[in-house]
């Protein structure tokens, strides 16, 4: 498995609006002939590619929190930056 941020290999866009995805791309998305694709785009001229057949996960992308946070605390922070409850 490679590195996050590692470029592996370049497709190739061609005739018939086709897009070439490298086989070691392919396969780490486990992707089948007929699967979709999907494009997250991150900003201009940047886009992350997944499989519409094996959805992303967002488990583990933000930390567990330091202590625990009630909702009565969630409420004193809205009202302390002025919100309304």
């Amino acid at each position: 498995m490679t590195k996050p941020f590692e470029l592996i290999k370049m497709g190739t866009y061609g005739e018939g609006q086709m897009l070439n995805i490298p086989d070691e791309v392919r396969d780490e998305l486990r992707l089948a002939p007929g699967d979709r694709v999907e494009f997250l785009r991150l900003a201009p001229h940047e886009y992350l590619i997944y499989s519409a057949e094996h959805p992303l996960s967002l488990q583990g992308m933000i930390g567990k929190p330091k202590r625990k946070v009630t909702i009565k605390d969630m409420y004193r922070a809205i009202r302390a930056r002025g919100g309304h409850d």
